[in-house]
């Protein structure tokens, strides 16, 4: 990273995993729509439509970013000389800091100059400095963390409540949350050197499933 801060918009209408690892820069997610699983040792906690995240240095995440999720993210190098938040959580934005990370996500921002791009990162910085990251998560958010662990280990939700509650929340049904948690499973057995008959085996579908799986998701496990 060349510079103090660096901005990298997610919007394509492919699942996405981004690699499992131990960061140098500070992460701050913004989920302007759509659904991220932020994954956190072996809990995956849910980042949806207007919720911010914090990721201090050093953190050891992976993300799961759901299809047609509209994603801000700004990393932040340690070369900065911002006091920022060292806890992990979510955070709440002021309409500035979304603002500005919006602006440079839109279209037109590809017109900005090199010096307007970096002014606006600097107000996004000195945003961030106020954030209060928090693991307490609200009612909403602890719902969808409860559907999603469910999906995580294949079973359905409690109850019908809380599957319409993560409709209303993500536009997304359990099982396509638990197709994407599967899609995971394949990959990570595949990229540790698994046969494709012992991945199926160990994401606990048949092969025909998991090459119908495979079809779907190509560039998944092309990536």
């Amino acid at each position: 990273m060349k510079t103090t801060s660096e901005y990298t918009l997610y919007h394509t209408p492919s699942l996405i995993f981004t690699p499992r690892k131990r960061r140098y820069t500070a992460n701050l997610l913004y989920v302007e729509d759509g659904l991220v699983l932020v994954r956190l040792g072996k809990t995956d906690i849910p980042v949806y439509t207007g919720q911010g995240f914090w990721l201090p240095f050093e953190c050891l995440h992976a993300l799961t970013i759901t299809p047609n999720t509209r994603l801000h993210q700004l990393a932040v190098s340690p070369r900065t000389q911002h006091p920022l938040p060292e806890s992990v959580g979510h955070v709440v934005l002021s309409p500035l800091l979304a603002a500005g990370l919006m602006e440079l996500g839109t279209p037109t921002a590809s017109v900005l100059t090199a010096a307007q791009s970096h002014h606006i990162q600097t107000v996004i910085l000195d945003q961030i400095t106020h954030l209060a990251p928090t693991q307490q998560l609200d009612a909403p958010t602890q719902a969808l963390a409860d559907c999603t662990a469910f999906a995580q280990t294949g079973q359905p939700p409690v109850s019908t409540a809380q599957h319409y509650q993560l409709q209303a929340l993500t536009q997304l049904t359990i099982a396509q949350l638990q197709e994407y948690f599967t899609v995971r499973q394949l990959r990570a057995a595949m990229k540790s050197g698994k046969t494709w008959e012992r991945a199926a085996e160990s994401a606990g579908v048949s092969t025909a499933d998991a090459d119908t799986l495979c079809t779907r998701y190509a560039c998944v496990f092309e990536s």
